[in-house]
């Protein structure tokens, strides 16, 4: 019965309308915690419109010539063949192959004459998404030659999500790890919440231990977000490990988040340890009368949960339990439009500034995400 409530919270007609309309509503097919636009591929997308058109009529003759020069010793690729054909590319072997040649051959003559300040890894990266390449990004990741292409922020970025999309967990360990390990954590930044995602979604003990680790790392030099931290403790808590959530969820800064009142009600419910709930109930109730702006919040799927337990187990508080559901129902402060873990997994909203670059925490331009953000623009 408890399931089928659940469900029709979920799922209630007459919040429909209202649920689609709202811009940050997760769509049920999109897998990403980045948008295309936020991560470039839109923008990559419209300057591809533009090369196809330029080479309609020659696109034949254009990738003849280039399998010439790449065949040849002497042969030059110069930058704007690389942004044509980074344009042009289409997911067929011979486009791919034709494409890591010339970026090889790109790279070396690059390196010889050191000339060119073309930067194209995040180009590429969006090429590979746009194009639905997972194996094929992580391998010019990994390639010798064209790999130091790739140190930026924005193609990191780029084939996480890519990878992400694909399930590819194990595979963006792999890419984190060597980025970290190169890199550093201050250079990963907020992007280490895709691997938090990543682990989170595999629900395994082998990526809980991985994700703590990298957590704890995080939270010594800049202290993960809350999102970070709220995904991790979820997984602790999906693993037993309710103890570490109720850690992890202790230092985190914004402790009044939906989500971590969530998660520290669920930990304590795992933890069979009812008394500690009440106070985080009662809390949101006696914080709400008729005139207050803030009125707390709790998932819906979150409190039926507890309500469930409550109805199957004898316990002394049980009783005063119910009666804080009941006025929370009464005080229409259930979220009914979100799961837990449908707010944790939905796409990160982005705020684009113009007219002048956002600063990190130390007050330094962000000149290098700033550009990469820009798009293709200046590529044309």
């Amino acid at each position: 019965m408890a399931i089928n409530i659940r469900r029709f919270c979920r799922l209630n007609i007459s919040l429909a309308n209202n649920i689609l309309l709202k811009p940050h509503f997760i769509n049920v097919g999109r897998r990403s915690l980045y948008s295309e636009r936020d991560i470039g591929v839109t923008a990559y997308e419209n300057t591809r419109f533009v090369f196809r058109n330029q080479f309609m009529t020659i696109e034949d003759t254009f990738r003849s010539k280039m399998k010439e020069l790449c065949e040849q010793e002497n042969g030059v690729i110069y930058t704007e063949d690389l942004k044509a054909m980074l344009h042009l590319t289409q997911e067929t072997d011979e486009d791919m192959d034709l494409l890591i040649k010339m970026l090889e051959k790109y790279v070396q003559i690059k390196h010889e004459q050191k000339l060119g300040t073309y930067v194209f890894g995040p180009v590429v990266m969006r090429m590979f998404y746009y194009l639905n390449q997972p194996r094929r990004a992580l391998a010019a990741f990994e390639n010798e030659i064209i790999g130091d292409s790739f140190n930026y922020r924005s193609s990191f970025r780029t084939l996480l999500c890519l990878l992400y999309k694909h399930n590819m967990y194990k595979e963006m360990r792999q890419v984190f790890d060597k980025v970290f390990n190169t890199k550093g954590l201050e250079f990963i930044g907020r992007n280490s919440v895709l691997l938090y995602a990543a682990c989170f979604r595999e629900n395994t003990p082998e990526a809980l231990e991985y994700g703590l680790n990298i957590w704890k790392k995080e939270y010594q030099s800049m202290k993960p977000s809350v999102r970070s931290s709220s995904m991790m403790a979820y997984l602790a808590i999906r693993n037993n490990a309710s103890e570490a959530a109720l850690e992890i969820l202790s230092v985190v800064e914004k402790e009044q988040s939906i989500s971590v009142r969530c998660l520290k009600i669920l930990a304590y419910l795992n933890l069979q340890r009812y008394l500690q709930i009440i106070p985080l109930l009662r809390v949101a109730i006696e914080r709400t009368d008729a005139t207050s702006v803030y009125r707390p919040t709790y998932f819906a799927d979150v409190i039926y949960e507890l309500q469930d337990r409550l109805n199957t187990e004898s316990i002394p508080e049980k009783e005063d339990l119910l009666k804080l559901i009941q006025l929370l129902k009464a005080q229409d402060q259930l979220d009914t439009q979100h799961t837990l873990e449908e707010f944790l997994l939905k796409p990160i909203v982005i705020q684009h500034k113009t007219g002048m670059l956002q600063r990190d925490s130390r007050g330094r331009n962000r000149l290098q995400e700033h550009r990469d953000r820009i798009g293709l623009k200046n590529y044309l």
